[in-house]
């Protein structure tokens, strides 16, 4: 249920989101802090749910039942409702395009916890940035360290095929460009080369376009564009496709984010290759 690329059964439950909350794009990773949450959602990204308050643990629901504990692990395209009402809390959506993507995603078929590895890094990031004492591109430093402090812990994948590569970065470069073209410059069939890719990338290639679009979309936050104009910016045929697939993603459609009336978005030093496009 509730794949990101056929998300026909997923239906989104109301979210809850206290005044206060922050969030910062760094191109492959998301950052949000919040003093609590109660959201549905089926994400692209591995997802880091960390607590902010040692005796406030988070809880996470799945089909395969209850995790509580300070430090979630949430493997992509995982259908699951985080439970944080009075709960402090760090997320960090680690994207497809991250370095360590492929380390996380690997970790664990299923939600879990990570306490085992007394791992207090992301605790201390969290603290400053929803406090207002970690942002730009000391936030960007600190969250960076934690994860390769954090990934330490795990084996590495073995380095990707070049192939594969190829079409991470024309994908990165023009979400919308048909799959078609992509396999034919490789010389392979559609379903060949949808294969390929997911076997090494760890998640379907048609999974990757939309997640490229999405992460395209998320960089309009908080900047005054319509849903319509955010559409059309990150490659999506239309408004209603775009509210879909966000949806499937956030637990709530995108006029909840856009503009954004609950979140401070930190847009401080962003480098050029985050920052959107001016039309």
């Amino acid at each position: 249920m509730g794949r990101l690329d056929d998300g026909s059964d997923f239906t989104a439950q109301p979210i809850w989101l206290p005044p206060g909350a922050r969030g910062r794009l760094m191109g492959d990773t998301f950052c949000f802090a919040s003093t609590g949450l109660i959201s549905r959602a089926c994400r692209h990204s591995v997802t880091l749910v960390q607590a902010l308050e040692p005796d406030k643990p988070l809880r996470v629901g799945t089909a395969q039942g209850l995790v509580e504990g300070q430090l979630i692990l949430v493997p992509p395209q995982t259908e699951r409702t985080l439970n944080a009402e009075h709960s402090p809390f760090l997320m960090v959506d680690v994207e497809p395009i991250h370095i360590d993507y492929r380390v996380l995603a690997g970790v664990s078929g299923r939600v879990g916890t990570l306490d085992h590895l007394a791992f207090d890094a992301l605790r201390q990031v969290g603290q400053g940035f929803l406090h207002d004492g970690l942002h730009g591109r000391e936030l960007d430093h600190a969250v960076r360290e934690a994860l390769s402090q954090l990934t330490g812990h795990f084996p590495r994948p073995p380095a990707l095929d070049p192939r594969v590569r190829w079409m991470m970065t024309e994908i990165q470069s023009d979400p919308g460009r048909p799959l078609t073209d992509l396999a034919a410059e490789l010389d392979l069939s559609v379903e060949h080369a949808s294969r390929l890719f997911s076997s090494q990338a760890g998640l379907p290639l048609r999974t990757y376009c939309l997640s490229s679009k999405i992460r395209l979309a998320a960089r309009y936050l908080g900047r005054g564009r319509s849903l319509t104009e955010v559409a059309q910016m990150a490659g999506f045929a239309d408004s209603a496709h775009f509210a879909k697939v966000w949806t499937r993603c956030y637990g709530a459609p995108p006029s909840v984010y856009f503009p954004v009336d609950r979140m401070q978005v930190d847009h401080s030093a962003l480098p050029r290759w985050i920052q959107p496009p001016r039309y």
